[in-house]
């Protein structure tokens, strides 16, 4: 019995600024059926207070403790309170400052922290593979390689994690999809088991091998990044595919 449906974002429900059609109707669908949805995302760059007003916006049903991002993920995963350095935007670094850790620019960090960052700078390239090498233990949120943006392709995070990689030499910790940290996470702020959940999602590269990590079954649902051609030479595979959510509402509701 499914009692959790978990949803990617970016592509899933919405495209930009626009909800993605149907998405509304099914997951109100969900809740009129008693089954849970939370909402996870590789972006760090937003708040969850953002997310949920944009969703509530499209009619979507959806509360704080129903949003998981890699910022959340990284400032749990940092367990004490400790020193971070952040290659990032405000999203990671009030998630860390929430949590009791202290976001430091100019002394040696426990953690060196490396997301998307619209203002990446050489500088602040050089300060980050010097904590690291002195030491600082290396947390990537994510490694998207391009962001579908508003019809435009830009760099995600993974290029400036790459970036930070090729300096030091040293393999970052990952948190964000294709690893299985934010489907755990969801799993057990919803209390469900991971044969009692499904995970939706548009990535081939992050969303479908996230779930297979965490047990879940997966759907890739093609209102995205990945086109139906692309699961023949997908390293792992999705459980099912539907074009859209009419589809998706026969194969699960």
């Amino acid at each position: 019995m499914t009692k959790l449906i978990i949803f990617d974002l970016d592509g899933t429900v919405y495209l930009g600024e626009k909800e993605v059609f149907g998405a509304a109707d099914y997951i109100k669908e969900c809740h009129a059926k008693g089954i849970r949805t939370m909402f996870v995302t590789n972006r760090s760059n937003r708040v969850p207070e953002l997310v949920v007003e944009q969703l509530c916006g499209y009619g979507i049903p959806c509360e704080l403790e129903d949003v998981m991002t890699t910022a959340l993920a990284s400032a749990a995963y940092i367990q004490k309170p400790s020193k971070v350095y952040i290659i990032g935007e405000e999203g990671l670094r009030i998630a860390l400052e929430n949590a009791g850790h202290t976001v430091v620019e100019d002394e040696q960090p426990d953690y060196v922290v490396v997301s998307i960052d619209r203002e990446f700078t050489y500088a602040k390239l050089a300060k980050a593979a010097k904590y690291i090498l002195n030491g600082a233990k290396f947390i990537a949120t994510n490694p998207d390689h391009r962001l579908h943006l508003n019809g435009r392709v830009c760099p995600g995070s993974g290029t400036i994690v790459a970036a930070v990689e090729t300096a030091t030499d040293v393999k970052p910790i990952m948190l964000g999809k294709p690893e299985r940290a934010l489907i755990d996470a969801a799993l057990e702020a919803a209390g469900v088991s991971s044969d009692e959940a499904i995970a939706i999602g548009d990535n081939l590269e992050t969303d479908i091998p996230a779930a297979a990590a965490a047990g879940v079954r997966s759907v890739l649902i093609l209102t995205g990044y990945s086109k139906r051609e692309d699961c023949a030479t997908a390293k792992v595979k999705p459980d099912f595919v539907v074009a859209d959510y009419a589809e998706l509402s026969q194969l699960v509701l």
